[in-house]
């Protein structure tokens, strides 16, 4: 007798399947695995996993090429951030994406069954399925957090201080130069001479953005914890400097606006007008943008007040019915779970509703509800029910009649249907699928902050809904470019092709199990190890040995992960529904 449940009941219950004449049915519902889309969704965790890694060390991740940002020196011209190249290291897109197939797969067999006309066996499955999801998606994440929490007690974690306070906070904070005219500097600041020996001094590449002024200049940098994100609240007080010169008659004149760089129109800070300098009187300030701050375990005085921060924070992290997203100290990365369960509860509901009505008012629902969720903030609903939306339309076409048909794969680009299209017909399909292809990884690419100063994506900043908050911007586009990818790769035989390839399949079997152990990886051995890199060999090669080195330990312990805890999760919500069922 096992602890959940009987075997004997399992193997009598399967028998008793088998003299049904549903079971070949059933048998086509559990083989219908879109084999792509778990090799998608492993490519996307892995870019997550780069995502992470170059977080507190770069603010390239989140900014696009060319971003000219308010107090910036320069333009961001990293040719990782181009777009669509820049993907490689974006991780807020794969976030999307992993809306976009949970909306596609969770839907999925209970779809079938509603296109088969068996509407009480897909009852019985979203029960099942409404019963199993939460034993899925919290048992694992609830066993490595409070795994994280016993560690950082033990000594395996660095402080919070030591972090982001000590010695190594050079390496992630970013850097503020102030700057005032005068031929005698005090108070720590260092002399040069015009823009030329400001950007000699300061390494910088390009003077053309600075002005050109060529008198003496007091200069004194300093290190800051300053990430991308927080452009915004230094665009504020750039806007409320120069409205104050702006406002003064007496300066009026002095200040101009220059072309210094197309796109960008604005005030060099260091220009020369009619032989006097704008900034005389008021300092230049420069912020050259760093790594991000991230939540971090924070180490307690003695076990008991742990257990009990760890109790607090877990209660209100696993809350899914708020749309504020909570970022565990324990691992901030899985503010994604309880979004992922809301999304699929969600998807059951609307299955629950819909089930019975006619396929097409079905479709128009879940277009409706989709838009309507995009555009007012809900862009996690919205990529939900868009991917249930495209699954149900697959469905439909591979199957249409109630009595069921084989299950047909969605014409690709490799394929022609049976009446033969035209090559004319045929061509233009696939140019129109590759368009939309490089379109979504287009929107994909929208910058995480900035997007307002950066070329190719103002105008799509200022179409951006009100609902959504500029540093914000991205899960709107992000969405949309999610939801038109997948049908791009489910149409294309070579993208298909290459996600079933062996690398990408092993990616998707651990995707969950390495989601989850990542983080914690790169807060304990990544926080350790990174300094000293950045020491020994310098930036670039200390990048690539410590990616090596953590990337490593982390596949090792997710496929652990999978083996003993997250195929164990699995196992506990089918024992649990087995011994409770009626």
């Amino acid at each position: 007798m096992a602890f959940f449940g009987s075997s004997r009941v399992e193997k009598r219950n399967s028998q008793d399947k088998r003299l049904s004449g549903d079971y070949t049915r059933d048998r086509e519902l559990d083989t219908d695995n879109i084999r792509c889309l778990d090799g998608l969704r492993g490519i996307a965790c892995l870019v997550v996993f780069n995502y992470h890694f170059l977080w507190p060390w770069t603010s390239s991740i989140m900014l696009g090429y060319g971003a000219m940002l308010p107090q910036a020196p320069e333009p961001y011209r990293q040719w990782t951030s181009l777009p669509i190249l820049c993907l490689w290291q974006r991780g807020r897109p794969m976030v999307a994406i992993f809306f976009a197939i949970s909306g596609y797969v969770v839907s999925r067999h209970v779809l079938r069954l509603i296109h088969q006309g068996r509407l009480e066996a897909a009852y019985q499955r979203l029960a099942s399925a409404v019963f199993k999801r939460a034993f899925r998606l919290f048992i694992p994440p609830t066993i490595s957090m409070f795994l994280v929490a016993f560690l950082a007690q033990a000594g395996l974690f660095k402080s919070n201080e030591a972090i982001y306070q000590g010695p190594d906070s050079a390496y992630i904070n970013g850097t503020v130069t102030n700057v005032t005219i005068g031929k005698r500097c005090y108070n720590h600041t260092e002399l040069v001479v015009g823009v030329s020996g400001l950007v000699d001094y300061m390494g910088w590449q390009d003077p053309l953005p600075l002005g050109n002024a060529s008198i003496g200049l007091c200069v004194n940098s300093t290190s800051h914890l300053a990430g991308a994100t927080s452009v915004y609240a230094n665009a504020q007080l750039f806007e409320k400097r120069y409205a104050r010169v702006l406002n003064d008659s007496t300066r009026l004149t002095r200040l101009q606006n220059h072309d210094y760089i197309p796109p960008y129109r604005g005030p060099a800070p260091l220009d020369i007008v009619n032989g006097t300098n704008i900034t005389y009187g008021i300092p230049a300030r420069w912020v050259e943008y760093g790594g991000m701050w991230e939540e971090h375990p924070l180490i307690h005085d003695n076990m008991t007040y742990a257990l009990a921060n760890f109790t607090r924070v877990y209660a209100e992290w696993a809350n899914a019915f708020t749309f504020n997203p909570y970022h565990p100290r324990y691992d901030p990365h899985t503010f994604t779970i309880p979004m992922e369960f809301r999304g699929s509860m969600v998807i059951y509901v609307f299955l629950l509703g819909t089930a019975a009505i006619k396929a097409k008012w079905r479709l128009m629902l879940a277009g409706i509800l989709s838009a309507y969720s995009l555009v007012f903030g809900r862009w996690d609903v919205a990529t939900f029910l868009a991917g249930t939306l495209l699954s149900d339309m697959d469905i439909g076409h591979s199957s249409p009649s109630p009595g069921g048909t084989p299950l047909r794969r969605p014409v690709t680009d490799g394929t022609t249907n049976r009446r033969g299209t035209s090559r004319r017909s045929s061509f233009i399909g696939v140019l129109g699928r590759w368009t939309a292809f490089v379109v979504a990884l287009y929107l994909l690419s929208y910058p995480d902050a900035a997007a307002e100063w950066t070329p190719g994506f103002t105008f799509l900043a200022y179409l951006l809904p009100r609902y959504y908050h500029p540093i914000a911007g991205w899960s709107f586009y992000e969405a949309i470019g999610a939801v038109m990818l997948l049908p791009c790769i489910l149409r294309s035989s070579l993208l298909r092709r290459a996600l079933e390839s062996r690398i990408p399949q092993y990616l998707g079997r651990i995707s969950f199990s390495f989601y989850l152990v990542h983080g914690p990886v790169l807060h304990s051995l990544g926080f350790w190890i990174m300094p000293r890199l950045f020491e020994r060999f310098g930036r670039p090669n200390a990048y690539f040995v410590g990616y090596v080195i953590c990337l490593a330990v982390s596949l090792y312990l997710s496929n652990w992960w999978r083996a003993h805890v997250d195929q164990w999760s699995t196992r506990v919500g089918k024992r649990v529904e087995q011994l409770l069922m009626v």
